[in-house]
């Protein structure tokens, strides 16, 4: 009877042992699986004017070891047409709404496909709501309080202060009508991005480790 109860007893210890292996296995190639889907990760930038952040994406970009795209993207997809490439990407709004649409169209076109190659950072050009259907896109936002951005246009610019808080003021209604025109969305609603920053007080610095902080706590 005790060698009847020894031998069950060993069985479902074996049992017991076997399905941990099994479910050991099963963590390890779920595991496995989430490393591989994170090899690649694009963030995606839309800033204020004056918010600091092209530098911010470059700095990033750096930090990470990955590609920084901005106006790259913009001559990337001008390629070798001269009446696109001609076209200041800034200024793109003062097209004709075919010519903008023929604009938008080749960016798109580029971000997807730079996505698909390889890790990088992509700098405004509507690059989140392009991207939007992919999983490994961490979509960012990034303003200032008007004073804040008016003190690094002046720094960078040495503009007066009425002429920086034109500037800021009308840089923002162009990427704001960029952005509405081509993706019907409003540019600066906070749900279309995974984390949104107010840089204003902030070092370049404190601003990638916030970044590196959330991508760490998400992927």
């Amino acid at each position: 009877m005790n060698s009847l109860k020894a031998v069950n007893l060993c069985s479902e210890i074996f049992s017991f042992l076997f399905k941990i292996r099994i479910w050991w296995y099963i963590l390890s190639i779920a595991f496995k699986t989430e490393v591989c889907i994170m090899e690649k990760l694009v963030i995606t930038i839309a800033r204020s004017y004056g918010s600091g952040g092209k530098e911010i994406g470059k700095t990033l970009a750096d930090a990470l070891g990955i590609k920084y795209y901005g106006r790259e993207i913009f001559e990337m997809s001008a390629d070798d047409d001269a009446e696109v490439y001609s076209v200041d990407d800034e200024s793109i709004h003062n097209s004709s709404i075919e010519e903008m649409d023929a604009i938008f169209k080749r960016q798109a076109k580029t971000i997807r496909e730079v996505a698909e190659k390889e890790s990088c950072v992509i700098v405004g050009r509507c690059a989140d709501y392009v991207l939007r259907d992919r999983n490994d896109v961490v979509r960012l936002y990034l303003y200032a309080p008007i004073r804040d951005c008016m003190r690094r246009v002046i720094r960078l610019y040495e503009l007066n202060p009425d002429d920086a808080k034109a500037l800021v003021h009308s840089m923002n209604k162009t990427r704001g009508d960029y952005y509405e025109h081509n993706t019907g969305q409003t540019w600066s609603d906070p749900t279309h991005y995974d984390l949104c920053i107010n840089t204003a007080g902030l070092e370049v610095n404190e601003c990638i480790a916030i970044i590196r902080n959330y991508i760490e706590m998400k992927f």
